[in-house]
């Protein structure tokens, strides 16, 4: 945490706007100092000299907690980290910070579960909640992290694909070709409603695969009546996205159990990835060829 503070941190323009029971400053006060321990651990998990601009680990694990209790995805996320009052609060950051962009978020997770390092912040916090005495040592209690971040991709994936329809459904409305039988059912879904992230599980599956079908059959709809529309580049999108988050069964839609390394994350930025979930890997194949060429020239 930065000693040196300015006027502009949140500690001193809001610091008594949030009550003692307030979740935000029980957050900060309780949840950031226990990340915070936990820093040198996540550090390992990062080359070092690779080049990109690093974010503090801690501040992603805070906000991946924010996440899962508030039920936001990561566009979301990120925004709210920028004009959130409450988050700035709680996440200790000073008022101008300009947050990042959410695709950081992704790479994040997908680089503790790869290095199966997904206990290390949660069992930081269980431990916390047992030294409060909020749970019982021993007691029954969900204490891994699966869930969380099992939620938080859910949404990320839902959010990605229901955007990308939204907009492929607002360029194709400009257009003055017919329309399919179905048309006012997805504008009404698309464009008209916003996803509600406090579905359960089953809900979320249903509309998620929902999803999946209401693009394929506008995207055939295209194809068969609309070649013009296919050219829009919100349809290419849109069929990208498809590509992507689904796959055809024997004729039913169902979600791919991983994306490719340079997927659509955002659909407003496809082309956007700020952070290399294979780095560890090329650095682990990189130091492999060293050891083997090293080998080599000894024999």
């Amino acid at each position: 945490m930065d000693s040196q503070r300015s006027f502009y941190h949140t500690s001193f323009i809001c610091g008594e706007l949030f009550g003692a029971t307030d979740r935000y400053r029980l957050f900060r006060e309780k949840v950031v100092p226990q990340l915070l321990t936990l820093r040198g651990q996540l550090e390992t998990l990062y080359c070092e000299g690779n080049g990109r601009p690093a974010i503090d680990p801690v501040l992603l694990c805070g906000v991946t907690l924010l996440q899962f209790m508030e039920r936001v995805a990561d566009r979301k996320a990120a925004e709210q980290v920028v004009y959130h009052l409450g988050w700035k609060y709680a996440l200790d950051l000073e008022l101008p910070y300009e947050g990042f962009h959410p695709t950081v978020l992704v790479y994040f997770r997908d680089r503790l579960e790869e290095s199966q390092a997904q206990r290390v912040v949660f069992d930081g916090i269980v431990d916390l909640l047992i030294e409060l005495g909020l749970i019982k040592r021993g007691g029954k209690q969900r204490i891994d992290s699966t869930h969380i971040l099992g939620y938080v991709k859910e949404m990320s994936r839902l959010e990605c694909a229901v955007e990308a329809m939204r907009l492929a459904l607002e360029e194709l409305a400009g257009t003055k070709e017919s329309r399919p039988a179905f048309w006012l059912r997805l504008w009404t879904l698309y464009v008209q409603s916003e996803v509600d992230w406090r579905l359960s599980k089953a809900e979320r599956d249903s509309r998620y695969r929902q999803c999946g079908q209401d693009i394929k059959e506008l995207l055939e709809w295209i194809e068969a009546n609309d070649p013009k529309g296919g050219e829009l580049d919100s349809v290419k999108l849109l069929r990208r996205v498809f590509g992507e988050q689904f796959e055809v069964v024997e004729k039913t839609i169902e979600p791919r159990r991983r994306r490719p390394s340079q997927a659509v994350q955002n659909p407003h930025d496809p082309d956007a990835h700020y952070a290399d979930p294979l780095c560890q890997d090329r650095c682990r194949i990189g130091q492999q060829w060293k050891q083997v060429a090293e080998i080599g020239r000894s024999k």
